[in-house]
C-alpha cells in the first residue's frame, strides 16, 4: 500500500505532517507506539488512517467528551459510518444500538469510566480489537499535571480484549512522564516518536500589571487589539462570566463564557457557535478547548498563572493550528500566584481528610461491619468527585474493594500513613510545578521560549521572529486598529459586575 496515495484518495491531504508518517507506519505494523506531538500538529490522523487498514475496530480512549463528540460529527461527515462515542452523554437506548453496530470497521471513542462497565466490555469481548489508542496519555503519569486514576486500569482492560498493538498519544510529557506512560500501559518493544513541544508560529508574550484594575484594562485591550477568534483563560468560573461580560457591554465584540458549571447544552451552543466563528472571544476556564479543531484561533490570552509548564503549553497551543501566525499572551498580577495554590490544597486530600476517611472505616469496624457500598461510604464524608476517585482507585490498588463494596474487615490501619505521605508527595511535586511556571514567566530578559522549552529538556535550535516578550518582540497582531473609545464608567461597570458574580 501507498500510504501517501492513500492518504490523498481517503482524507483528501497532500501530504503527511512531521511526525504523522513515521507513527503512521509503525502501528500499521502492530508495534506498540508512543508519540508526542505538539498540540494542533495532527495526532488524531496518527489512528484514523489506520483504523482503515488494521483487522478489529480501533479503540480510542479520551477523557475529552468535547472532543468525542466533534471528531465523530466530522468523520460521520466523511462517510465513516464506524465511527461511535460511548460516554456518559449517552443515554442506556443509544448505548444499546450503538453496541450492536460493532464490527471491523468501527472506530469507537469511549471514556475511561465507561471502559469500567462490565456490560460494555462483554460486548467489546464478542469482537476482534486491531489498535487500542491512548489519547492525553500523560493522566496515566501520578506525576503528569492531569493525572486521572481511570487511566491506571487501562493496561488491564487491554491485556483482557487481547493485548491489541497500543499507541500513547499526547502532547506535553516530560521524559519521566514519557516513561511513566511505556510503564503503566504495559507497552512492549515501544517505539517512541519524540517530537519538540515548541510551536515556532505561536510568539510567547508576558505582561506584569500593578495590580486587577490595571490587569482589567491590559486584557480589554489586548482583545481589541488582536486578530479573531481568540481564547481568553480565566483561573475561576466567575471571573470568566464577568470579564465576558465586560467585553460585551463595553465593545462591540461577541464573546461567551465557559465553564464547567454550565449546563451541558450551553456548554456545546458555545463551541458550536465559536467553531463556526459566530464568537468573537470565548472567556472559560480550561474545561474549554481541547479537542476542538478550529484552525484560525489567532490568540490565546490568560488571565491568570498557570498551574504547570505543562498546562501553559497545551492551552497556548490551540492557537494558529492552521500554521499561521498566532499570539499567546499572559496578564497576571501578585496576588494571582495565591489562586493555585489554593487550588493544589483543594484537589489533594489533606492529613486531615485521610484522617476523616479511616476514622469512618474503624468506626464502621467497631460497629462490626464487614462490607459497605463504596459509594455508601464515601457518600456522607463529603469528598468532592476528584477526592473519592482518588481513594478509591488507592482502596481498590490495596485489595480492599470487590464488587463496588469496601471490604471493611480487609481494611488496615497502616494504610492512613501511607496515604497521607503519598498524598503530601502530591502536593509538594504540583508546588513544583508552578514555581517551575512561575520562574518561565518572571525570568526577565530571557527568552521565554528557551525557559518552556528547558522544562522539557530541550533547547532553542533556531532564531524565531516574532519568538517572545523576553526577546523584545511584539506579537504581529497587536495593532491597537480595532480599539474602541474609552468608556468613562470602566471603572464602575467592572467593579459592579464584579460584586454582582461574588
Amino acid at each position: 500500500m501507498n500510504i501517501e496515495t492513500a492518504l490523498r484518495q481517503s482524507f483528501g491531504y497532500a501530504g503527511f505532517r512531521s511526525g504523522q508518517k513515521e507513527i503512521i507506519k509503525d502501528v500499521l505494523k502492530g508495534t506498540d507506539v508512543l508519540a508526542v506531538l505538539p498540540t494542533g500538529t495532527g495526532k488524531t490522523l496518527c489512528y484514523q488512517f489506520p483504523s482503515r487498514y488494521l483487522k478489529g475496530m480501533t479503540i480510542v480512549v479520551s477523557p475529552l467528551l468535547s472532543l468525542m463528540e466533534d471528531q465523530v460529527h466530522q468523520l460521520k461527515a466523511r462517510g465513516e459510518k464506524g465511527a461511535v462515542a460511548l460516554n456518559s452523554h449517552v443515554n442506556k437506548d443509544e448505548r444499546e444500538r450503538i453496541v450492536k453496530t460493532f464490527n471491523d470497521r468501527t472506530l469507537l471513542y469511549v471514556s475511561p469510566e465507561m471502559l469500567q462497565s462490565n456490560w460494555l466490555m462483554y460486548h467489546l469481548k464478542k469482537h476482534r480489537v486491531g489498535l487500542f489508542v491512548v489519547d492525553e496519555a500523560h493522566c496515566i503519569s501520578q506525576w503528569g499535571h492531569e493525572f486521572r486514576t481511570d487511566y491506571l486500569k487501562l493496561a488491564a482492560i487491554r491485556e483482557s480484549l487481547g493485548q491489541p498493538g497500543c499507541l500513547a498519544l499526547t502532547a506535553t510529557a516530560t521524559p519521566a512522564v514519557q516513561k511513566d506512560i511505556v510503564s503503566h500501559l504495559n507497552m512492549t518493544g515501544t517505539r517512541e516518536h519524540i517530537y519538540s513541544v515548541d510551536r515556532p508560529n505561536i510568539s510567547l508574550h508576558v505582561k506584569k500589571a500593578a495590580g486587577y484594575e490595571e490587569k482589567i484594562t491590559l486584557i480589554k485591550d489586548a482583545v481589541l487589539d488582536f486578530k479573531k477568534p481568540g481564547i481568553v483563560y480565566t483561573a475561576t468560573r466567575a471571573e470568566a462570566e464577568m470579564l465576558s461580560q465586560i467585553i460585551k457591554n463595553q465593545t462591540s465584540i461577541r464573546t461567551a463564557s465557559y465553564h464547567g458549571g454550565m449546563e451541558g447544552e450551553d456548554r456545546i451552543l458555545v463551541q458550536q457557535q465559536f467553531i463556526r466563528d459566530e464568537l468573537d472571544v470565548v472567556f472559560c476556564t480550561n474545561a474549554f478547548g481541547m479537542g476542538i479543531n478550529k484552525s484560525n484561533i489567532q490568540f490565546v490570552l490568560h488571565a491568570h498563572i498557570p498551574q504547570s509548564v505543562e498546562h501553559y503549553v497545551q492551552e497556548t497551543g490551540r492557537a494558529g493550528r492552521g500554521g499561521g501566525q498566532s499570539a499567546a499572551l499572559l496578564i497576571y498580577t501578585e496576588e494571582d500566584r495565591y489562586l493555585p495554590l489554593s487550588f493544589i490544597d483543594y484537589e489533594v486530600p489533606s492529613k486531615e481528610e485521610v484522617k476523616h476517611f479511616f476514622a469512618g472505616i474503624k468506626s464502621r469496624r467497631k460497629n462490626g461491619d464487614t462490607s459497605i457500598l463504596l459509594s455508601e461510604f464515601l457518600g456522607p464524608l463529603g469528598f468532592d468527585e476528584t477526592k473519592e476517585r482518588l481513594f478509591q482507585y488507592h482502596l481498590e490498588y490495596f485489595g480492599a474493594v470487590r464488587d463496588h463494596h469496601l471490604m471493611i474487615e480487609n481494611c488496615r490501619d497502616d494504610w492512613e500513613e501511607r496515604l497521607i505521605r503519598f498524598f503530601d508527595k502530591r502536593k509538594v511535586k504540583k508546588r513544583k510545578q508552578l514555581t517551575a511556571m512561575e520562574k518561565v514567566i518572571e525570568t526577565e530578559g530571557n527568552c521565554l521560549r528557551e525557559q518552556v522549552l528547558g522544562y522539557f529538556g530541550e533547547a532553542k535550535k533556531e532564531k524565531i521572529t516574532p519568538c517572545c516578550s523576553g526577546c523584545n518582540d511584539k506579537p504581529v497582531f497587536a495593532t491597537g486598529a480595532e480599539r474602541e473609545e474609552d468608556h468613562s464608567n470602566d471603572t464602575g461597570t467592572w467593579k459592579a459586575l464584579l460584586s454582582e458574580v461574588f
